[in-house]
């Protein structure tokens, strides 16, 4: 996956269930701190967005579970966003263990903006998007 964009994280006692590995939902609250981080790092200021009666939402989740993560384990979280249209966009993201760099799990996760709850095109949005895409 050639992703442009890619933050490391450790493993919290607290994330792992009775099996002693990350349950499976943490991998997603992992890939959704990295997209947010990679949307503050293209200056997209999420409560400022809202404050303007403008969201940026999650409405489908693609997860493969490969292997999982245990306590202390560091790990690599990449992503890779594709826009869909203009009110839609997907992004592409991957766990690796390191350093070994073993797989973990492969998502897509699809997005898309709405204005007072409505699909609406964000030009802002839709053009950073685009133009980051481009950059890859």
């Amino acid at each position: 996956m050639d992703a442009p964009f890619s933050l490391q994280m450790k493993v919290r006692d607290y994330e792992c269930d009775l099996q002693q590995i990350v349950n499976n939902a943490v991998y997603q609250q992992y890939c959704e701190h990295t997209r947010h981080e990679y949307l503050r790092s293209l200056g997209i200021d999420f409560a400022g967005l809202h404050n303007r009666g403008i969201d940026l939402v999650l409405v489908r989740a693609e997860v493969d579970y490969h292997y999982p993560l245990r306590s202390g384990d560091r790990f690599e979280i990449t992503l890779r966003v594709e826009p869909k249209g203009r009110i839609r966009f997907l992004f592409h993201q991957a766990i690796f263990l390191l350093p070994e760099r073993r797989r973990i799990v492969t998502g897509v996760f699809h997005g898309a903006s709405l204005r007072n709850g409505r699909p609406a095109l964000v030009a802002e949005v839709a053009d950073t998007l685009q133009q980051a895409s481009e950059t890859t």
